[in-house]
């Protein structure tokens, strides 16, 4: 008989596996498909996974019942199925486990909210949860693993309804955030951890969302202010589509490294999420299982209230709406700078640094349209604004993801109205990975299919070949990863892009010259001007993030050496130093630069045009 999970994570450190989706969709499942349904339909492919786990040293398996409540399964007509799915994913799970490894019957978000944002009420919430949980329990699951909530309200509601089913069994429950602390609803981290405790959680932590660098950077702020036994279990990274398919692309070597750091921060889990693998939960092994608990002496960073920005004045300035654009067609040497709208309606600091650009002669401002699908203020409001009070051309970054093919034209015209007249057409990040992963990602068309729609407003028609009147004016930009895995199929949608009516491109920040130099020889024949981005790495660990969890970023080995041996106090002046001589390096092979300021660093950028 198993010793009791709690009284065991008095004693060692436990490692759990990593993604069930993962692991069902390369082995054929399809991604439209319930994934929770194979437990009845192909059992032995979900034995096999587990077993996987277990053979790369998982201590913990999770069944493969995530989305095995009412509410999803209804999704896929299989609502009627819900005993028969969870019970068979716990006997799968325990024929894989043995007498030595955990099983956790796995418990994921409803999917619908609460009122006033939905319809559904508390009490039907924490109903639906007890359905669920007890199945799990009455087929004999170790302990619970209530995870992925972004809502504080269900996370309390889920433990509740554990409780009333089982008040023995052990519960963890992991939330997810985003980097900046917060959950999508806007729940703050240490309170919410707190309180799931409060609610009767046995352990708590983070899952999903974000990846290894950025959960370790939220895990050094909770974990000495929350009391309780710590579970933590990152994603690989930011997901990519390549041909079809979402991949992670975070190694198990470095997923290795960050799960010694958990560890000594004081974890008591330590496992994985979204795509990752038996290969990572391997890597890991040797850094969690038989490890004494520690908990960590707090490396939180003192919080400085920031002051309000000063009152600028509201004086109308003449926009210089063509200085970019004129520099592309004279075949002239452009600058621009990154600037993300803020999360709020409260624009100073933006305006601030781009006076501050203004003045160093940058050439026009990049707005980004809701990064890494996170909730911004629309980009469309922000260079408008932008250009009527500092004088500034700007350029639009514009998705595909919020907007259907009646939105696109209408915004399209409506930013052309506004004075805007330059556009970096993209497909975004879907919205899966943002703030509100159950919000619609519309894609109706993909950035080739928008730079068509563009190229026709300027010709004055609009999808339907429908006269608009007074045409659009827009330069059409678009993005390209020089240093993408599969760099001809990259350069095939470039091709496409071109021929669609594109007007230059700008890249993903690059550190390799060679990069650079190969790309342009490979698209030598597009005669596409390329604006490079230039991002200063902030520390060694933000290069290690930059190179194994951002798709389409690789860094030199000589780059990333030389960040290690920076100590903290000298890491950001280094990132600084090299991202200079690379400028000064790679000016020639190319037509401009896109700098992008971290934490809208803006004075950073007057070191690199320096550079130049």
């Amino acid at each position: 008989m198993k010793e009791n999970i709690l009284n065991r994570l008095e004693k060692e450190v436990l490692l759990c596996d990593g993604a069930m989706g993962t692991l069902l969709n390369s082995k054929g499942v399809p991604y439209d498909k319930c994934r929770e349904e194979q437990n009845l339909v192909n059992p032995e492919l979900v034995r096999t996974i587990h077993q996987e786990y277990i053979d790369a040293g998982a201590q913990i398996i999770e069944t493969n019942t995530f989305r095995a409540n009412r509410i999803k399964l209804r999704a896929f007509g299989l609502e009627d199925m819900i005993e028969e799915i969870n019970k068979a994913a716990v006997t799968i799970a325990r024929e894989a486990a043995g007498k030595e490894v955990y099983v956790a019957g796995s418990v994921g978000p409803l999917g619908v909210l609460a009122k006033p944002y939905g319809h559904l009420t508390v009490e039907e919430i924490s109903q639906l949860f007890q359905e669920q949980i007890s199945y799990l329990v009455e087929a004999g699951v170790d302990l619970l693993m209530i995870e992925t909530i972004s809502s504080l309200l269900e996370a309390v509601e889920a433990i509740s309804a554990a409780k009333k089913v089982s008040p023995t069994a052990p519960v963890v429950c992991m939330m997810s955030f985003l980097e900046d602390g917060k959950t999508k609803f806007g729940d703050e981290m240490i309170n919410s951890l707190n309180k799931v405790k409060e609610a009767g959680a046995d352990i708590v932590g983070v899952n999903c969302t974000i990846g290894p660098k950025e959960t370790y950077d939220l895990a050094r702020i909770f974990i000495p202010q929350v009391d309780a036994k710590i579970s933590i279990m990152p994603n690989a990274g930011y997901p990519t589509i390549v041909q079809g398919k979402t991949i992670f692309l975070s190694s198990p070597e470095y997923l290795k490294e960050y799960a010694s750091l958990f560890v000594e921060l004081g974890a008591n889990i330590v496992g994985s999420c979204c795509g990752t693998t038996p290969e990572h939960t391997r890597a890991m092994a040797p850094q969690v299982r038989g490890k004494r608990p520690a908990r960590g002496v707090s490396t939180s960073p003192t919080i400085t209230p920031v002051e309000g920005a000063a009152e600028i004045s509201k004086v109308a300035v003449a926009v210089e709406a063509r200085r970019f654009t004129e520099k592309l067609i004279q075949g002239k040497f452009a600058i621009t700078v990154e600037v993300d709208p803020p999360k709020g309606s409260d624009y100073n600091k933006m305006l601030e640094g781009a006076e501050m650009l203004k003045s160093l002669g940058v050439d026009a401002l990049n707005i980004s349209d809701n990064p890494m699908a996170r909730v911004r203020m629309s980009s469309i409001a922000l260079a408008h604004l932008l250009q009527e009070e500092v004088g500034m051309q700007t350029i639009l970054h514009f998705t595909c993801r919020d907007r259907n093919l009646l939105g696109l034209q209408s915004e399209l015209i409506g930013a052309s109205a506004l004075g805007i007249t330059a556009i970096l057409a993209l497909t975004g990040d879907p919205s899966s990975i943002g703030d509100f992963p159950k919000a619609t990602s519309v894609f109706d068309v993909d950035s080739i299919g928008l730079v068509k729609i563009i190229k026709g407003l300027n010709n004055g028609k609009d999808l339907a070949n429908n006269p608009i009147g007074r045409p659009t004016y827009f330069k059409i930009g678009v993005a390209v990863k020089p240093a993408a895995e599969g760099l001809e199929l990259e350069i095939q949608r470039l091709e496409e892009k071109v021929k669609s009516g594109a007007d230059f491109a700008q890249s993903q920040p690059i550190y390799d010259i060679e990069v650079v130099e190969h790309f342009r020889k490979k698209t030598a024949h597009l005669r596409l001007p390329l604006l490079v981005g230039i991002l200063p790495l902030r520390s060694y660990r933000h290069a290690q993030f930059l190179h194994n969890e951002v798709p389409g970023i690789t860094i030199p080995k000589n780059i990333l050496k030389r960040m290690q041996k920076s100590t903290p106090e000298e890491e950001m002046r280094e990132g600084l130093k090299i991202a200079c001589e690379f400028v000064r390096q790679v000016k020639g092979l190319i037509d401009g630069f896109l700098f992008i300021p971290p934490f809208d660093k803006y004075h950073l950028v007057e070191e690199m045009i320096r550079a130049l």
